[in-house]
């Protein structure tokens, strides 16, 4: 029987937390036909990968090869189930940190991650790499906003955007992706699409699955996660980073201000 595995590598901000929570939230219906694998299942590959990223050489990408031999070498190629792995860090930092314009390394740590998985489970092996996608204006405000709230950000969003101007879209890096893994296949959904799916963007990945056995009716969804809410927070934010304030008192106001708009949030 051919084995398929997805592998579901990014990017960040395009509805990646909600399918991992649903994931883990499901966990009991999908074990028995299903082998999930989220961060903390591999995740000594997603900090080689992110490693990589913001130091692309011959030495760090062999530390990748290696992180994910040692994760497909440890699973057993007589449980039929198919596997998923999830994370957006496999394909590096997000852009916007330590100068990153794109996912410039991402090809070659899924190229990494297609050999090992071929040479642990064989040629004959159904691998594909999945990508959630999204129209690039909300997907750089995105990242904006989580760069923002995650660290010391100082530009407003217009300097922020014109930044990327020159840099390669989102599909741009799924060819060459699609490149570097061939013949494993590369496919995508943009979360525009997706989100008004009933499962939201979850439903595109357990489509690639035949889980006769499933009864995806009985799947629990979950409203989206670790969305911007519509308070005008960000100008608080960039303030706070702006300031001269120390670090501490500046994330410690970070979380009280985010745990006063979850509270108020619709």
């Amino acid at each position: 029987m051919t084995l398929r595995i997805v592998i579901h590598a990014g990017f960040h901000k395009t509805g990646t937390t909600s399918v991992q929570s649903m994931l883990r939230e499901n966990a009991a219906l999908l074990t028995p036909h299903l082998r999930v694998f989220l961060k903390d299942g591999f995740e000594d590959l997603t900090t080689k990968a992110r490693a990589f990223s913001i130091d692309p050489k011959e030495k760090t990408l062999f530390h990748v090869a290696d992180a994910a031999a040692a994760f497909f070498d440890a699973l057993d190629p007589q449980d039929e189930r198919p596997i998923l792995m999830s994370s957006e860090d496999l394909s590096g930092h997000m852009p916007g940190r330590h100068g990153l314009e794109c996912y410039d390394s991402a090809g070659l740590v899924m190229k990494c991650l297609a050999e090992a998985a071929l040479a642990r489970f064989g040629d004959d092996t159904d691998l594909t790499f999945y990508f959630s996608t999204r129209d690039r204006d909300p997907w750089l405000r995105s990242t904006w906003w989580q760069n923002l709230r995650s660290t010391r950000l100082t530009a407003d969003f217009a300097a922020y955007s014109a930044q990327f101007d020159e840099a390669r879209n989102l599909d741009d890096i799924l060819a060459e992706v699609a490149q570097d893994v061939a013949p494993a296949k590369v496919t995508s959904t943009r979360l525009e699409t997706s989100s008004d799916l009933s499962m939201g963007p979850l439903d595109p990945i357990l489509a690639l699955f035949t889980l006769p056995g499933l009864d995806q009716s009985a799947l629990r969804a979950l409203p989206p996660e670790n969305v911007q809410p519509d308070l005008g927070i960000d100008a608080v934010f960039l303030a706070l980073n702006q300031s001269a304030l120390p670090e501490k008192d500046v994330q410690d106001a970070k979380r009280t201000i985010r745990k006063m708009a979850r509270r108020i949030a619709p």
